[in-house]
C-alpha cells in the first residue's frame, strides 16, 4: 500500500512519457548471458580475486566485449581498463623461508597465503591455547589446533599442515604469488583476520620443524612489488547537445573473494557467480543492448569496478580521480547479486537498495521495472556495495538485486550451476525500457529529505564517533 501511495504522489510531480514504447532487446538472450556467466565464473578464472591477474583477465575479457559493442573507452591509454595502484603489497617472486637448515620454497614444501609486508625474521614459537605469544614470533600450529586468532595480532607469521583440501589445489595456489591479506569490507564487512605471514607446511616439513626447539631462527625473504586492482569502463556519448552533459552511470563489481586453500571441502575456488558475475553480466547485456538502439540524448556509462571485496579501492578511484565530473552524474544504478528471486518478493521483482531514500525507484517503477522495496533493511544492503561511495558524495545511486542472502553467499557453491536463468534473463531485460526512459528524460532524482547517507551513520557495524550530532529522521519516500 505504501509503495501504490506513493507511485500516485510522484505521477503529480512529473509529467508522463511521451516516448514511445520500447520493445524488448533481442539482444538480451538466455544464451548470452549464459556465455558470460560461464566465462566469469568458470574455474578457470580462479574466483577473480581482488588486485590478483585473475582480476585483471576480467577486466581485459569485459574491455573486449565493450570494444565489440563500439562503445566508446574510458580507459587508461586510449583503451577501455583502468589500472589503479592499490598501496597493497604482494610477491615479485616466490618466497623463501630458512629455518633449522631447511630452506623452504613457496609451491615446493609450503604455500604462502598471505604476505605482510614483505621479508622479516623472528623465533620459532610453539602454540599452546593460552600461552601468550610473544611480538614478532613465527608460531607453529600442531596439526588439529585452532588457534586463538586475536592472540596472533602481534606475531610475524603463522605456520601449519596442510589439509586435504589445500593438498588438492597444492600446484594451482603453489603457481601464483602470495599478496598481502586484505584490508576487509566489501559486501562481507566483518574484521580482517591479523595482517601476518600465514604459511601451509606440507607433512613433512611440518613434522621437522615440529621437533626443532623454541626460539629456532626464522628467516621469512620476500621481494615485494606494489599491488594494483582494474577497472573497465566505457560510455555512449548522448546525442543531444545539451543534456549529453548529464550522465546515467551503471555499474557493477568484477571481482569476488578468490581461491581460498584453506576452506573446507574439496573445492577451495570461490566462483562468484551471482556475486558478481550476474551484475557484469547484466551491464554488459545492458551495454550491448543500448549500444545497438538509437542514442539516448543522456551520456550512458558503464562502469566495472575492482576490489568491491576486499574495500572498493576500484570504485573509489572513480570518485575520487572522476573520468567524468561526479556532479553530471544524475543516477548511478549498481547491479549486483541477480541470478536467483528473493521468495519475500513477488515474482520477477527485483528490489532496490535505498529505495526508500530517493524518488529515483519511483520513477523507474512507473516506467515499468519492477522494482520494490529491498525486504531485508536489517541487512543494510544498501551501505554494501559500490552505490555508497557515490552515494556520499552525493550522487544518487541504489543497487539493483533480488536475493542476497541464499545459503551459496560468499561460499565455494556459489557457482553457474545455482543460476535460475530464465529469472535472470528476464530481470535483466526489464531494466532495458527503463534506462532507454532515463537516457531521453529530464528527470532528475532527488534525495528524500534527510535520506542522503553520511559516512559513519548507519550501515552495517557502522558506529558513529563520539559525539557526532544524531540527524534528523529520514523521510522515508517523502513521507
Amino acid at each position: 500500500m505504501l509503495l501504490t501511495a506513493v507511485a500516485a504522489t510522484s505521477a503529480q510531480k512529473t509529467p508522463p512519457s511521451k516516448l514511445p514504447a520500447t520493445p524488448p532487446p533481442a539482444t538480451i538472450t538466455e544464451a548470452s548471458i549464459r556465455g558470460h556467466m560461464e566465462f566469469l565464473a568458470s574455474d578457470a578464472m580462479n574466483g577473480r580475486g581482488s588486485g590478483t591477474l585473475d582480476e585483471w583477465r576480467t577486466a581485459e575479457y569485459i574491455a573486449s566485449n565493450l570494444r565489440r559493442f563500439g562503445l566508446e573507452p574510458m580507459g587508461d591509454d586510449g583503451g577501455y581498463v583502468q589500472k589503479i595502484a592499490t598501496g597493497r603489497t604482494s610477491a615479485a617472486a616466490p618466497p623463501l623461508v630458512v629455518v633449522g637448515g631447511m630452506t623452504l620454497t613457496h609451491g615446493r614444501e609450503m604455500i604462502v597465503q598471505s604476505i605482510n609486508k614483505g621479508a622479516v625474521k623472528g623465533p620459532l614459537f610453539r602454540y599452546t591455547f593460552g600461552r601468550p605469544v610473544p611480538d614478532g614470533a613465527f608460531v607453529f600450529i600442531p596439526d588439529g589446533v585452532t588457534p586463538d586468532g586475536a592472540a596472533l595480532a602481534k606475531a610475524a607469521g603463522m605456520l601449519t599442515v596442510e589439509t586435504s583440501a589445500i593438498r588438492a589445489q597444492w600446484d594451482a595456489t603453489g603457481g601464483r604469488l602470495p599478496a598481502a591479506a586484505a584490508a576487509g569490507g566489501g559486501r562481507g564487512g566483518g574484521t580482517p583476520p591479523p595482517a601476518i605471514v600465514r604459511i601451509v607446511l606440507d607433512k613433512a616439513t611440518h613434522a621437522a620443524i615440529g621437533g626443532m626447539a623454541d626460539g629456532t631462527p626464522i628467516d621469512f625473504q620476500c621481494v615485494t612489488q606494489p599491488g594494483y586492482t582494474w577497472n573497465a569502463a566505457a560510455r555512449i556519448t548522448g546525442s543531444d547537445p545539451v543534456q549529453k552533459d548529464d550522465v546515467i552511470l551503471l555499474g557493477a563489481h568484477l571481482d569476488h573473494v578468490g581461491a581460498r586453500p584453506g576452506a573446507p571441502g574439496t573445492d577451495t575456488i570461490f566462483n562468484g557467480a551471482d556475486d558478481d558475475a550476474s551484475g557484469v553480466t547484466a551491464v554488459l547485456e545492458l551495454a550491448e543492448a543500448l549500444s545497438k538502439a538509437p542514442r539516448g540524448k543522456r551520456t550512458i556509462v558503464f562502469g566495472f569496478f575492482g576490489s568491491e571485496e576486499s574495500g572498493g579501492a576500484g570504485a573509489n578511484y572513480f570518485v575520487v580521480k572522476p573520468v567524468i565530473p561526479l556532479d553530471k552524474i544524475k543516477a548511478m544504478l549498481q547491479f549486483e547479486m541477480l541470478g536467483r528471486p528473493d521468495p519475500l518478493v513477488p515474482p520477477d521483482t527485483l528490489w532496490l537498495t535505498g529505495y526508500e531514500r530517493s524518488n529515483l525507484g519511483v520513477e523507474l517503477a512507473k516506467q515499468g521495472a519492477k522494482l520494490v522495496q529491498d525486504p531485508h533493511p536489517e541487512q543494510s544492503f544498501f551501505t554494501r556495495s559500490d552505490n555508497i561511495r557515490f552515494a556520499y558524495e552525493g550522487v544518487i545511486s541504489h543497487t539493483v538485486s533480488s536475493f542476497n542472502l541464499h545459503k551459496d553467499y560468499h561460499q565455494a557453491s556459489d557457482e553457474v550451476k545455482t543460476i535460475d536463468f530464465p529469472y535472470m534473463t528476464k530481470s535483466i531485460a526489464s531494466m532495458y525500457a527503463p534506462i532507454v526512459w532515463l537516457s531521453n528524460s529530464t528527470f532528475v532524482p532527488t534525495w528524500y529529505e534527510n535520506c542522503k547517507p553520511v559516512r559513519g551513520q548507519g550501515g552495517r557495524g557502522a558506529t558513529p564517533p563520539a559525539g557526532t550530532p544524531v540527524p534528523p529522521p529520514c523521510k522515508a519516500n517523502g513521507k
